[in-house]
């Protein structure tokens, strides 16, 4: 977007550059996105690929977690963790750490950790879900596609929980809707 200056207006050109960092809006920038870790452990792999009907029941759980770098940069990293079961046999864990950098611009600082934990987070799932798929699918088993994923709800859900008297920086929920606690950041669990 650029800013049109208006007519009427009583100020040099080129102004105050504070003043005008304050008109433009806020902004987030995406410097880099990297996978910081990455697990698949396939413990019955020849099992497997050598049977037919494979239903596992698939768990997965998802946190948020953020850093500050710097005056106005963040890593955030949107950790997933998969396990299959079957039989009471787990058939694959899989897990990725995706990491990004963020540059956070004329936003104000209430409004960081929404941004960080939601909106970022939102920006990095495709790419951490794309990876388990490919990983999955690699180990020998259909490609493990997650659902999309309500950061919104999932950051809501350490307030919520808060408010209800079970303190915690964080919340877990299992798909269901009910809330419980976790660790630092926003943390989630659903079913696969």
């Amino acid at each position: 977007m650029t800013d049109t200056p208006d007519p009427q207006s009583t100020e040099s050109e080129g102004g105050d550059a504070e003043e005008a960092g304050e008109a433009a809006g806020p902004y987030i920038h995406a410097h880099a996105q990297y996978i910081k870790d990455l697990s698949f452990e396939n413990p019955l792999a020849i099992d497997v690929v050598t049977s037919e009907g494979i239903d596992p029941q698939v768990n997965l759980n998802c946190s948020v977690e953020s850093t500050q770098l710097g005056e106005t940069a963040y890593e955030v990293v949107l950790s997933m963790e998969g396990r299959a079961v079957q039989d009471g046999k787990t058939l694959f864990l899989v897990a990725v750490d995706y990491g990004g950098i963020f540059t956070l611009t004329n936003v104000q600082k209430e409004h960081i950790d929404p941004i960080l934990k939601i909106h970022c987070a939102t920006l990095l799932f495709p790419f951490a879900r794309a990876i388990i798929a490919n990983v999955t699918r690699e180990g020998g088993y259909p490609p493990l596609l997650i659902d999309i994923i309500d950061f919104s709800q999932l950051y809501q859900g350490p307030r919520n929980a808060q408010g209800n008297g079970a303190g915690g920086n964080g919340a877990a929920s299992d798909g269901t809707g009910g809330n419980g606690t976790g660790g630092n950041g926003a943390e989630g669990t659903a079913q696969a």
